[in-house]
């Protein structure tokens, strides 16, 4: 017998095998079991206490307990109360702390450290209710792990010690709360008084701030609130609730056992190419569970199941399903006409919206929503007087508090129900759309809407598996039979008019579709609130309120009700496009103040939004930034496009140069992000996505050094240089007022650069469009050479001036940025992929939600068998002993190899000097004698050689992360440099090359050791870089940091380094123009410092700060997770970024302090014929097109996140 799986692929395994693989298999034993009603057991205690904070069993019996204290203090006696009061003239009232079971470094938030202080008294007349301490929320459950048995002890009995490494060594973790312990309020009681009924006056808070934490923040909230989630900014999602809490229905529903659940699982994961790795996967996670029973199986039918599964879920209370209807659109006739005729196009699938807010606020992530906002400070520890506003998640953006306080003023009652005190809040709708292309081939396409809960983290929210992202609808497109109705209305002049009239039905569209979404249903909502029973217990009013729609350009007009590149292009001010080139001057910033685009249509559209919310919505303000499309797709594709025609204008080796060298540049980064390698022709710009150009811009500066002639090559790095701190800045997780403030000024400054630069090179270089053939014929004409201007009047270039107020309003840009909805078209498109190409659209709505019950009942162990827990120590060396190193052997092979001089001696004298607890100077321990060196002894003179270290750290925005150190493809790391202490303006960082990764067993015999065990030591092996002489560098100066390898003569140019010693992996590249040398080391054998085949070595190298958000920040001492000693100080980031003047060069800055009297030429900024394509490079004007037709991002198949 036999199951067959269908998919791309097909899978037989037999049940026979099945069974005797079964029958192998050790019986588990239940370690740490669950309550007997929930019936589940894990193997770790901490695995138990994560499940328990979620089980729906422990939750529903804790209701009723609440419930039945509740009914009995109802029917306490009152002398029993009076009498409760008696102890005193005034009672305090102290909440009990609650206690946290551990968290490693990966689950924390930045204010799981902080301890309530209340502020803002305010007295309330009526008596409240005081829970008992032990009815806490789920968050303050108590760690059964917590150690109350006292100090641990050796098997001797004696105390354990505590061996700490030296605080230089320390990278501060992320650490779960103390608790709140706040100062209460008294109750004022008048002892005198014996009537039967007691009026207390309590004293309590409006606003609860939080103590201080070694991040040195607090954040500032609302008491009103009865729910204050403890995950403020969790940095894991991997925790989710194994089902919907206070549902009643088993964890496999809809199916009848868990063992289908489990198979049903696999098969509908979005993988449509059941692989080796698939079927590995479906026997470790389904056939091997515990819970997976073959006699289950009997009689199963894939397509009974899917059909059992669909048929539930439609009628569940818990999803809200997918419905199919059509929308009428008015199309525009030749000739006036009282009723325009009406087309209908079927095929919009669509959910209710005001039952996706339902249901999102009762799902598996409904444990992580907020339901109130907070304000983040950070307060200096250098300065405490001084604190400033952190900007980061939606919840705790200036948009949400304001949205909360004007609901919980005026939002409105209905009238079945006007005195309901149900607490208020807000669901922070944020929208997304894009058009996607389905296949890489053919006509399938997809335009669906997304919906996100800014009450959600956007760490959540980022992640593509986690499930918050709904599919809201899928947009139809025209249909092929429009085209021909319309050109009846317009007979001989429909070609002349097609392209408007088309224009305008694709707006009417767009709106009926949002006139279908945003219901009767949805208005009440909107108007009155919905009751929702949170997973607190506590039914709330919840207001729905639209805070942001993300889209790219050409939806961004449909949904303004605007003309896609007219007189007054931008959806958020009235910039007329003669003055879009304006970037950065005081009359741009003045124009997007005081000319602000109200929710009025500027085309005979009805705006859906303003006709159903009413006119006090304005839809030009929910339209947020999209740095994906302006920036990294839109400005920096123009620049870089420009940068190489002025190449291929001066010299066509010019531009195999610049290929030459990103192909040289080394990988740098994780699991896809980082640096990847580029390829070998950068400069077509051939089927490149917009993390492509992010990579381009990271590492341009040593790519285009040297390329243009002076002074251009100057202006340019300057220009490169800014770009990339723009860039940098505006797409951090964290912001500061400090950061945004430096981001104002660098807007200021890279709108001058790119006209000065754009000015300066249109009158010195030629920039042309060449034949694309040199070589042609003599007879064929000669074309003369057309100047391409370096074009600035693109609407994408005036938006890079709105960054600043939207992180000031909404928080930073990855909470809305269109990235997430790239991504998500990567589920569609695989969903897709698992339908049969019919009613294509209709399957993948279906897909969808059958894998939204998966991911809820997805077991809770798997998700915490995924967790990295190992995220909270400091690096990961592997302890194999399976490549041994013979000391005395390694030596002497190869020995004239320079790396290896003194190699014995310089690692006995670092071993000596961690063991005697010296601090790191370079390992230069020339007190050290022979003798001493001799009381170090490795066992068997072995070493054991590893590929790879794992360097943990805490990032800017108080979360987890770890490089990869590779000695072959990456090799270099930094540390803390020792000469700051002597000198505060040296550089901050050392770096080095690391050329070996060990381990060894080491014993200390000396006269002053005090531990003869044999003790484990990991080490690194490294060369040494140093800064390159006579060279300035800093962001004053716009320039990278150079370093060079150490010569080899000198003696510790090879030496030995703890690991705990190093803060990050980094990326330096070569300094191309520079070239290569063989002076550092004149040795071309074979050595173990170069590459094989490498005889000599690159002269400077530069540190690439703008690799990531981190690597920048902690360069210029801005990042709040960055601890002393392991960024630069906080003086490093010099604000003063103008007028400033390059000794090297004497480039002159530019001043700014004129730019409104600077005459310029309308001729020299602004095309009036077009606008946007004369920026572009070729082909340019087709995605325009199609972007025009379908609503498509620029090239969102191919120049997208797509294949992440």
């Amino acid at each position: 017998m036999c199951i067959e799986l269908y998919g791309s692929k097909l899978v037989t395994l037999t049940l026979s095998f099945v069974l005797i693989l079964l029958l192998q298999m050790p019986a588990a034993t239940p370690k740490h079991p669950c309550i007997s009603e929930c019936g589940k057991f894990y193997s770790k205690a901490s695995r138990l206490s994560d499940h328990q904070k979620q089980c729906h069993y422990i939750l529903r019996n804790r209701q009723r307990l609440h419930e039945i204290r509740k009914s009995q203090k109802g029917k306490q006696p009152e002398h029993a109360t009076a009498s409760s009061n008696r102890g005193g003239e005034s009672s305090q009232l102290v909440e009990q702390p609650p206690t946290f079971e551990h968290v490693t470094g990966d689950s924390f938030n930045v204010n799981q450290l902080t301890e309530p202080l209340l502020s803002n008294a305010q007295e309330i007349r009526d008596p409240i209710h005081i829970e008992s301490p032990t009815e806490l929320p789920l968050s303050h459950l108590p760690n059964e792990n917590e150690n109350i048995s006292g100090p641990l002890t050796t098997a001797s009995g004696r105390p354990r010690c505590n061996h700490r490494l030296p605080r230089r060594f320390e990278d501060i973790l992320p650490v779960p709360p103390t608790g709140p312990v706040a100062d209460c309020a008294q109750t004022s009681v008048n002892p005198a008084e014996s009537a039967p009924s007691r009026r207390v006056t309590l004293v309590v808070w409006e606003y609860l701030r939080t103590a201080v934490n070694r991040f040195g923040l607090c954040d500032l909230s609302n008491t009103h609130s009865s729910y204050r989630n403890a995950q403020r900014m969790p940095s894991t999602y991997n925790q989710l609730s194994e089902e919907a809490p206070g549902s009643d229905k088993p964890s496999f529903w809809p199916f009848p056992n868990k063992s289908i659940q489990l198979f049903m699982s696999w098969l509908n994961d979005g993988n449509t190419t059941k692989s080796k790795s698939e079927a590995d996967r479906l026997v470790r996670n389904c056939i091997l569970s515990p819970d997976f029973n073959p006699r289950d199986m009997v009689g199963f039918s894939a397509h009974r199941e899917n059909r059992r599964m669909d048929r539930e879920g439609a009628k569940s209370d818990l999803r809200s399903w997918f419905m199919e209807s059509s929308v009428n659109i008015q199309v525009p006739t030749a000739s006036p006409a009282p009723d325009p005729p009406i087309f209908s196009i079927p095929g919009l699938l669509h959910r209710d919206l005001t039952e996706v807010i339902r249901n999102a606020f009762s799902d598996h992530l409904a444990h992580l929503l907020h339901y109130s906002p907070f304000k983040l400070f950070h307060k200096s520890s250098s300065d405490s007087s001084q604190s400033q506003h952190i900007y980061g998640e939606v919840y705790s953006s200036d948009a949400f508090i304001e949205e909360y306080k004007h609901v919980q003023r005026h939002g409105e009652l209905p009238p079945d129900d006007p005195h309901c005190k149900r607490e208020k809040s807000v669901a922070a709708l944020m929208f997304l759309s894009d058009a996607t292309q389905l296949t890489d081939f053919g006509n399938a396409k997809a335009w669906p809407i997304y919906l996100m809960l800014g009450n959600l983290s956007k760490y959540v929210r980022s992640d593509v598996s986690s499930g918050a992202m709904h599919h809201l609808a899928y947009i139809p497109s025209l249909p092929e039979s429009f085209k021909a109705f319309a050109s009846r209305l317009y007979s001989g002049s429909w070609r002349s008019q097609e392209s408007n009239v088309m224009a305008h039905c694709r707006r009417e569209l767009m709106h009926a579709v949002w006139h279908s979404l945003l219901d009767e249903k949805f208005l009440h909502a909107y108007r009155y609130g919905i009751v929702i029973r949170c997973i607190d217990g506590v039914e709330r009013r919840i207001y729905p309120r639209i805070f942001s729609y993300s889209a790219d350009y050409p939806e961004k007009a449909l949904l303004a009700t605007i003309r896609d590149k007219g007189l007054f292009p931008c959806p958020r001010c009235l910039v007329h496009r003669s003055e879009l080139h304006n970037l950065g001057q005081r009359r741009d910033r003045k124009t997007r103040m005081e000319k602000l685009r109200v929710g009025v249509s500027a085309v005979p559209t009805v705006n859906a939004f303003v006709d159903r919310l009413g006119t006090t919505f304005n839809p030009s303000k929910m339209l947020t930034v999209d740095l994906l499309h302006e920036v990294e797709l839109g400005t920096w594709k123009m620049l870089f496009s420009h940068l190489v025609r002025i190449l291929h204008a001066s010299s066509d080796r010019l531009v195999t140069e610049l290929n030459e060298r990103f192909k040289l540049v080394p990988m740098f980064g994780n699991s896809g992000a980082g640096i990847r390698r580029f390829p070998p022709n950068v400069s077509e710009m051939k089927r490149m996505a917009a993390r492509d150009f992010e990579d381009l811009l990271q590492c341009a500066l040593p790519c285009f050094e040297g390329l243009l002639p002076l002074p251009h090559n100057r202006r340019l790095m300057k220009l490169l240089y800014r770009f990339a701190e723009w860039h940098a800045l505006a797409k951090l997780r964290m912001h500061s007022d400090e950061t945004l403030d430096l981001l104002a000024e660098l807007t200021t400054e890279v709108g001058h650069l790119l006209q000065h630069f754009r000015k300066d090179t249109a009158s010195d270089l030629e920039s042309c469009r060449r034949q694309d053939s040199q070589g042609s014929s003599s007879t064929q004409p000669a074309h003369e050479n057309v100047q391409k201007p370096l074009n600035l009047s693109t609407i994408k270039c005036h938006f890079m001036g709105d960054y600043e107020d939207h992180i000031r309003r909404f928080g930073t840009t990855d909470s809305y940025s269109t990235q997430l909805g790239e991504q998500s078209h990567c589920v569609v498109k695989r969903l897709y992929g698992m339908t049969n190409k019919k009613n294509a659209t209709r399957q993948i709505g279906a897909k969808y939600l059958q894998q939204q019950v998966f991911r809820a009942q997805e077991d809770q162990e798997r998700r915490e068998a995924q967790k990295p827990e190992y995220l909270d120590k400091h690096h990961i060396i592997s302890h194999s002993t399976d490549e041994p190193v013979n000391l005395f052997e390694f030596v002497r092979d190869n020995a004239a190899d320079p790396a290896k001089k003194g190699f014995i001696s310089k690692l006995k004298d670092h071993i000596l000097g961690r063991l005697m607890n010296r601090k790191f100077d370079g390992d230069m321990h020339d007190e050290f004698t022979s003798a001493d060196r001799n009381s170090i002894r490795i066992r068997n003179n072995h070493i054991f050689r590893h590929h790879t270290i794992h360097v943990n750290y805490t990032t800017y925005d108080i979360r987890r992360d770890y490089d990869t150190v590779n000695p072959r493809n990456r090799p270099f790391c930094m540390i803390a440099s020792p000469d700051t202490a002597t000198d505060p303006n040296a550089h901050p960082f050392w770096y080095a090359a690391v050329i070996g990764v060990f381990h060894a067993e080491v014993q200390h015999t000396g006269a002053g050791s005090q531990d003869f065990t044999w003790k484990t030591v990991e080490f690194l092996w490294v060369r040494w870089l140093g800064i390159e002489p006579d060279y300035s560098s800093g962001r004053r100066l716009a320039k990278l940091p150079k370093f060079g390898f150490v010569p080899d003569s000198d003696d510790y140019a090879f030496s030995f380094l703890d690991p705990a010693e190093v803060i990050r992996g980094c990326h330096l590249i070569p300094a191309f123009i520079e070239g290569r040398t063989s002076e550092l080391m004149p040795y071309s054998g074979l050595t173990e410092a170069r590459a094989t085949g490498e005889e000599d070595d690159w002269t400077n190298y530069y540190v690439n700060i703008f690799v990531d958000r981190n690597m920048y920040l902690r360069h210029i001492g801005l990042g709040i997770g960055h601890q002393p000693g392991t960024a630069a100080g906080p003086g490093t980031c010099n604000s003063a970024i103008h007028n400033d003047v390059d000794a090297e060069d004497g480039d002159i800055g530019i001043s700014y302090d004129n730019d409104d009297d600077e005459v310029m030429e309308n001729e020299a900024y602004c095309d009036t014929e077009s606008d946007e394509e004369a920026s572009e490079p070729e082909g340019a004007d087709q995605l325009e097109e199609e972007d025009e037709d379908e609503g498509l991002s620029d090239g969102s198949n191919d120049l997208g996140y797509d294949d992440l």
